[in-house]
C-alpha cells in the first residue's frame, strides 16, 4: 500500500498490461505429453506387477487431478467473465463447457478402469484404451481452446485476474503435488517459459527448489519411467 500526497493510504493502480496467455499452451503441454506417456507405460507394465502399477497409477491420479483443477478454474473464473464481457461469443463458451462435460465423463471412465488395473494389473489394455479415448477428446478441446478462446482471454481478462486464477489453481494441489507440478512444468517448458511461472516466487523457495526439489523430482520421474537404478 502506497501513501497519497495528502498522507492517506491509497491502493496501487490495477495492472493494465494484457495477461500472459502464452502460459496456457505451456500448461496444456503437460497434458498433451503426460496422458499418452502414461498409456504407453500401462501397456508395458508386466501383468501382475502391482508395485509398478501403483507408481504409474499415482502419476495418472496426479494428471487427472491437475486437469480437473485447471478446468474447474476456467468454469468458475473464465467462462462467466467471457460471457459477460464478450457476449457475442456465447456459442463458443457453450462449446467449451460441453467439452469439459465430455472430458469429465471420459475421465470418470479412466478412473474406473484405473481402480481395477491398480488392484489386479493384467495387460492394462482396457485402461490404455480408455486413456486413448480420453486423450483424443482432450486434444480436440485443447486445440479449440488455444485457437479460439485464448485470444478472447487476452482481450477481456485482466492480468490480475489471470494471475489470481493461476495462483488459486496451484493452491488446489497438495504440498507433495505442488513439487511434482513444478517439476512437470519445467520438463515441458523452455527456461524462459519456466521463469514466467517461478519468477515471482520468494528467493528462499526458489533456492530450495533448485537445491532439493529438482533432485526429488528426478527420482520421482526415474521411478515412473522405470529407469531408477540404471546407469
Amino acid at each position: 500500500m502506497k501513501s497519497s500526497s495528502t498522507g492517506g493510504p491509497r491502493t496501487a493502480p490495477p495492472d493494465s498490461s494484457p495477461p500472459r496467455t502464452e502460459e496456457m499452451a505451456v500448461i496444456h503441454r503437460i497434458f498433451r505429453r503426460g496422458f499418452p506417456m502414461v498409456a504407453d507405460l500401462v501397456r508395458r507394465t508386466p501383468p501382475g506387477d502391482t508395485a509398478r502399477a501403483d507408481v504409474i497409477a499415482a502419476h495418472l491420479d496426479f494428471l487427472l487431478n491437475g486437469l480437473h483443477h485447471h478446468h474447474s478454474g476456467e468454469d468458475e473464473h473464465i467462462w462467466p467473465r467471457l460471457l459477460e464481457r464478450a457476449a457475442p461469443q456465447a456459442e463458443l463458451i457453450g462449446r467449451m463447457e460441453k467439452q469439459h462435460e465430455v472430458l469429465a465423463e471420459r475421465s470418470a471412465r479412466v478412473r474406473t478402469a484405473l481402480a481395477a488395473w491398480r488392484e489386479t494389473p493384467a495387460g492394462g489394455e482396457g485402461l490404455a484404451t480408455a486413456l486413448d479415448e480420453f486423450t483424443d477428446a482432450l486434444l480436440e478441446h485443447l486445440d479449440d481452446e488455444e485457437a479460439n478462446v485464448v485470444p478472447l482471454i487476452r482481450a477481456h481478462i485482466t492480468a490480475d485476474e489471470w494471475r489470481r486464477l493461476g495462483q488459486e489453481t496451484f493452491e488446489k494441489f497438495t504440498n507433495p503435488e505442488k513439487l511434482i507440478a513444478t517439476g512437470t512444468l519445467e520438463d515441458v517448458a523452455t527456461p524462459e517459459e519456466a521463469e514466467w511461472f517461478t519468477g515471482d516466487l520468494p528467493l528462499p523457495i526458489r533456492v530450495m527448489w533448485r537445491l532439493h526439489g529438482r533432485r526429488h523430482y528426478a527420482r520421482y520421474v526415474a521411478r515412473l519411467r522405470g529407469t531408477a537404478g540404471r546407469p
